[in-house]
């Protein structure tokens, strides 16, 4: 329980939060699924119904568990002290709220940047901050990065020699592409979204998901 109360910290130090304010939004999120169609919101998110109160999903291509009548997110494949190892609770809030914004709409397949997200101008200029520990690490290997974004459950893009898409969920897709360093100019990332992404994670929580991806992608 240390580690996860660390990793907890960490991450909601990143955003200027806390654990208080997280846990408050989980429970209202359990809240608002105990209320809802749970086989709708499984059709809508890309999920299964394992049974009138348990669904599972795709988190990072990593299968998880939400078992609403206990409140309680984990991965079934990870064993922690004879039990299942928890998600983290800043990853839990990520999670409950694509579920409840789930609408089922169909991915459109063309890429847009963070600013041209609902909102996105307010927040873009605080992104590359978030990218920069992807940018020092794989500065000089996009293809270090596209094999960690596979092992995530991502692919490759067919698109772009540089670039992959990782999936934090099964309907939200983000393009990944790293510009190397060079002796004329300095490395970057950009991180691309479906046009369609709105319709299942508003634009301040995507940044939530950029901070997760960025440690995940350099841990």
């Amino acid at each position: 329980m240390v580690e996860d109360k660390k990793t907890d910290m960490e991450m909601s130090d990143n955003l200027g939060g806390n654990l208080k304010t997280l846990e408050r939004l989980c429970s209202s999120s359990f809240e608002l699924l105990e209320k809802s169609d749970l086989k709708d919101i499984a059709i809508k998110a890309g999920s299964q119904l394992e049974n009138d109160k348990k669904l599972t999903t795709k988190y990072f291509g990593e299968k998880i568990v939400i078992d609403i009548a206990t409140e309680k997110i984990y991965y079934p494949d990870r064993q922690k002290d004879e039990s299942f190892a928890p998600v983290d609770i800043f990853s839990s809030s990520i999670i409950l709220h694509y579920l409840n914004n789930a609408d089922g709409t169909a991915i459109s397949g063309q890429w847009i940047a963070y600013r041209e997200l609902p909102d996105g101008m307010f927040y873009f200029r605080t992104i590359p901050g978030v990218l920069a520990a992807i940018v020092k690490k794989y500065e000089r290997s996009s293809a270090d990065l596209i094999k960690t974004i596979e092992k995530h459950g991502g692919k490759k893009s067919p698109d772009f020699n540089n670039g992959a898409i990782i999936y934090p969920f099964p309907y939200f897709p983000m393009l990944v592409v790293l510009e190397e360093k060079s002796d004329e100019f300095e490395a970057n990332v950009r991180v691309l979204f479906d046009s369609n992404s709105c319709h299942y994670i508003k634009t301040d929580i995507i940044k939530m998901i950029l901070v997760y991806m960025a440690r995940l992608l350099t841990s």
